[in-house]
């Protein structure tokens, strides 16, 4: 296991930086790195200019690099990947998602981004794929949404937050969501939110540093111990920021099923097994303790690199994976040939 001693300059141009975006980058000195292979970033956010006002009053209130989020055009996305040599990145719509209260907008809004993405993927062939934005919590407008963006140029999957209004994606309000994503074996990307319960517990920190990985490790368990994985094996599950806490927490999460038999039940082949099927990206999980804990716990095959651009940086990133130790396979998979394989890209 590579060793847990990490510099300030290493966290800085690792997690950290993948975290608050180019700011940090900007300010960190030393020469450009030079990249000899490509990459495929399945984290990467879009927020096309019908969006942002829409988004602002919450990423006021949450995010950090506002304006320089707001400031996203596609070009600067493909400045972003020239530098870092990424061939394609997957666009998804980031937190807070498209609904802000009324269903019908929130459809139309679904609908507008997913054929912005498209749009995008058809202006620059071969650069930008894309999850496409569900309308949900309307379950009914999320699946009416996905059968018709599922067969839009470019899309390689569906994007879901971790949370809606403080349900999780195990609510049996979700069912027939991932019961007809389920028959059709789609690719489901799940990215945090805030949870209602949660915001500003630390005032110090910015709500999605500290809850959004906790935020995805609830609603793996919720996933888990509802029963949806199990009922549901062809859904490829695809989660943010190395899945968020779950390696840490892996054993706590898998205790529940001895406390509570009736849960277990519902993941007959055992949660461990169920678990290990789920793929995650590398956005803030770039310093060596956090992929010793990713690779600990997943197959090498299930690891893909991911940015969170543009909150994180794509060439400090690139940068952060080659410094780690990984064998020429293992940072070939992640940068590459993972996404290839599961995304057919």
């Amino acid at each position: 296991m590579p060793s847990l001693t990490i510099s300030r300059r290493a966290f800085v141009m690792g997690g950290a930086a993948a975290t608050l975006g180019t700011h940090v980058h900007a300010q960190t000195p030393g020469p450009a790195p030079v990249f000899t292979t490509s990459a495929i970033d399945v984290h990467h956010h879009f927020l096309p200019p019908f969006y942002k006002p829409l988004a602002k009053p919450w990423l006021d209130k949450f995010a950090t690099g506002v304006a320089a989020v707001l400031a996203w055009t596609p070009e600067a996305s493909l400045a972003a990947m020239d530098a870092a040599r990424i061939d394609r990145a997957v666009l998804s719509i980031s937190a807070p998602g498209v609904h802000f209260g009324d269903a019908a907008q929130a459809r139309s809004l679904a609908r507008d981004c997913n054929d912005y993405a498209a749009g995008l993927g058809k202006a620059h062939p071969g650069r930008f794929d894309f999850f496409a934005a569900l309308p949900m919590p309307d379950v009914d407008g999320a699946i009416r949404e996905a059968e018709r963006a599922l067969a839009l140029p470019g899309v390689r999957g569906v994007g879901l937050l971790s949370n809606y209004g403080g349900r999780y994606l195990g609510s049996p309000e979700f069912a027939p969501l991932f019961a007809w994503l389920g028959r059709r074996g789609a690719v489901v990307y799940v990215h945090p939110t805030d949870a209602p319960c949660c915001a500003g517990l630390v005032p110090e920190m910015a709500t999605p540093l500290i809850e959004f990985p906790v935020d995805t490790g609830r609603t793996i368990a919720s996933l888990l111990w509802s029963g949806t994985l199990n009922a549901h094996p062809n859904i490829r599950f695809i989660f943010s920021h190395g899945g968020g806490i779950l390696p840490m927490v892996a054993e706590r999460v898998a205790a529940m099923g001895y406390v509570r038999r009736d849960l277990l039940a519902k993941v007959p082949g055992g949660p461990v097994a169920a678990l290990s099927r789920l793929y995650v990206d590398t956005a803030s999980v770039t310093t060596p303790g956090a992929m010793a804990a990713l690779a600990a716990s997943l197959p090498a095959g299930q690891i893909l690199y991911g940015t969170d651009f543009p909150w994180g940086g794509l060439a400090s990133s690139r940068a952060a994976l080659a410094k780690l130790g990984l064998s020429a396979p293992q940072l070939a998979g992640i940068e590459c040939a993972n996404a290839r394989a599961l995304l057919a890209l």
